[in-house]
């Protein structure tokens, strides 16, 4: 019953870029695993776009023939327990339907079979629909959800696409920036060309113990540190990232630049918004 689902390729947007006109769906992006959920006499596998098992169960659906849904699966996330939905399964797109591959309808085909069959009147649980809006609401959406809510950003889609089309997807993610104050630096992996050389920059805050380490170097980058490490430590950097974190780190953290202008006491807490602590 496992199952190994190819996942589409995205188009990468930020935030202020124009939507490109063929998307006219758009799906929130959580801060969850990709996960491919098969059901069928009873069972569920959830699987990861590697193929790797994560979660096996019974589940109320008593069809012999095998259904397919792809989906963000919760698991073990800081987002996922800061929100009570660990476990939680956010149903995206239907595959294949009580045996029947759909995979080669549209998108807005499959979505009204994942929720009008699928999830409808159906006890599952730990299931439910992503919301899925019309994209001239991506604005509201994105200041509802991404930047009220620490999601992880959008996917847009186009709705008469199918499964297997190129560029039906597009992604766009927010960006955060934070200041740390440079606590020590990260060897580069044993057996990597970095081999001998600094491979990452680690961040602490005035006022929490939290330890950020943030990639993202150049080759100059890594060099220079591994020459002088001694006089970088206690200076003040700006990483980004895509998201907050409660802990006072960020989703995803790359280092961005140095600020002479700033100084390691103001590398406080406080730069987490109120809402997210």
């Amino acid at each position: 019953m496992i199952e190994k689902i190819d996942r589409p390729k995205f188009k990468e947007i930020r935030y202020g870029d124009s939507i490109p006109e063929e998307y006219d769906l758009v799906q929130l992006k959580m801060d969850g695993m990709w996960g491919c959920m098969t059901i069928a006499d009873g069972e569920y596998t959830i699987t990861s776009r590697t193929g790797k098992v994560k979660a096996t169960g019974s589940i109320e659906w008593y069809s012999p023939e095998k259904t397919v849904i792809l989906g963000e699966y919760m698991k073990n996330s800081h987002w996922a327990h800061k929100y009570g939905c660990d476990g939680h399964f956010y149903a995206f797109d239907c595959l294949m339907y009580k045996g029947q591959d759909i995979s080669h309808e549209t998108l807005a085909e499959r979505l009204y079979t994942l929720t009008n069959y699928v999830l409808w009147d159906n006890n599952f649980g730990f299931v439910y629909p992503l919301n899925t809006f019309y994209v001239d609401e991506w604005e509201t959406v994105w200041k509802d959800y991404v930047e009220d809510r620490n999601y992880e950003g959008l996917v847009f889609k186009n709705g008469s696409s199918m499964y297997s089309d190129k560029n039906a997807w597009c992604r766009m993610k927010g960006e955060v920036e934070i200041e740390y104050i440079c606590h020590d630096f990260r060897p580069a992996d044993e057996g990597t060309r970095y081999e001998g050389q600094v491979g990452a920059v680690i961040g602490t805050l005035a006022d929490k113990e939290v330890f950020v380490t943030c990639g993202g170097l150049t080759d100059a980058d890594r060099l220079e540190y591994t020459k002088n490490a001694d006089n970088y430590i206690g200076k003040v950097f700006t990483a980004k990232g895509n998201a907050w974190y409660p802990s006072g780190s960020i989703r995803h953290p790359k280092f961005k630049t140095w600020r002479a202008d700033k100084q390691p006491e103001e590398c406080t807490y406080d730069q987490i918004p109120e809402t997210l602590r």
